[in-house]
């Protein structure tokens, strides 16, 4: 089991937004558009519970309209972007991204879209704001981790350097809530794959592998065994699926 006490927690799972074609950056401000006082208003506004979070914000939202730019704004780098958070926390800065996410998410700003893998402000649009990420307290945290063996749910690997993803098991657009059943330690792979997975998905989480692992992780066949699997089945003209769903009904069923 690894050792709980010093694994790091990271926030939450990832959200993939659409990628859209850059807008033409209009280099001439508008003087009808005053910078500043939209940046300091809207920074007002913010709804993230950590202080720091909000001042990533802004500096996200002052390199995305630099002083003398009008909108759209610049098309921005996702390295332009830690750097700017770098510089301004006097530190490297490693998920810039995560903020991104948050500011096109929870706090509204439609107008950030994704350029590849750049970024774009194309307009001053906020929607209304959603009810901010959870974030574990680090008792509870610990006790997901003492749970699952302080390793990841899904693969079962030990956290890298940066800690796990506490992930949402049914995430919070389907119905999840924030009680303690509903977490579990993801490391960055497997929560990348299982945001993959539940992209427009339509099927019962409550039966999903990537939700419950615990019950529905995929069993590992290792591949020289596949290969003679489906030899056999070609062979015999059969289905390799439905063979290993025969043969393992026929051992389960001897053992009743």
């Amino acid at each position: 089991m690894a050792n709980v006490d010093k694994i790091r927690r990271k926030s939450h799972a990832r959200i993939d937004y659409n990628v859209r074609p850059a807008y033409e950056p209009n280099p001439i401000p508008d003087p009808e558009r005053d910078r500043d006082a939209w940046i300091e208003k809207v920074s007002s506004e913010f709804v993230s519970p950590s202080k720091a979070n909000k001042e990533y914000y802004k500096v996200i939202l002052e390199t995305l309209w630099p002083k003398g730019h009008g909108i759209p704004g610049p098309v921005v780098s996702k390295e332009d972007i830690r750097e700017a958070i770098s510089k301004y926390r006097g530190k490297t800065y490693q998920d810039p991204f995560r903020r991104m996410r948050e500011l096109q998410g929870e706090e509204g700003f439609l107008g950030i879209v994704k350029v590849g893998n750049n970024y774009q402000l194309v307009d001053l649009t906020v929607s209304e704001k959603r009810e901010p990420r959870q974030h574990l307290n680090e008792d509870s945290w610990q006790e997901i981790l003492r749970k699952y063996n302080g390793v990841c749910a899904a693969c079962g690997r030990t956290p890298d350097e940066d800690g796990f993803q506490q992930d949402h098991k049914i995430p919070r657009l389907r119905g999840g809530g924030d009680d303690l059943d509903n977490w579990q330690p993801l490391c960055d792979a497997c929560n990348n794959m299982k945001s993959t997975s539940c992209r427009e998905c339509k099927e019962d989480c409550n039966l999903c592998c990537w939700a419950f692992p615990e019950k529905y992780k995929p069993i590992m066949i290792p591949g020289p065994l596949i290969e003679r699997l489906r030899t056999y089945a070609k062979r015999i003209g059969g289905s390799p699926d439905q063979i290993v769903s025969d043969l393992i009904t026929q051992e389960l069923d001897s053992h009743q």
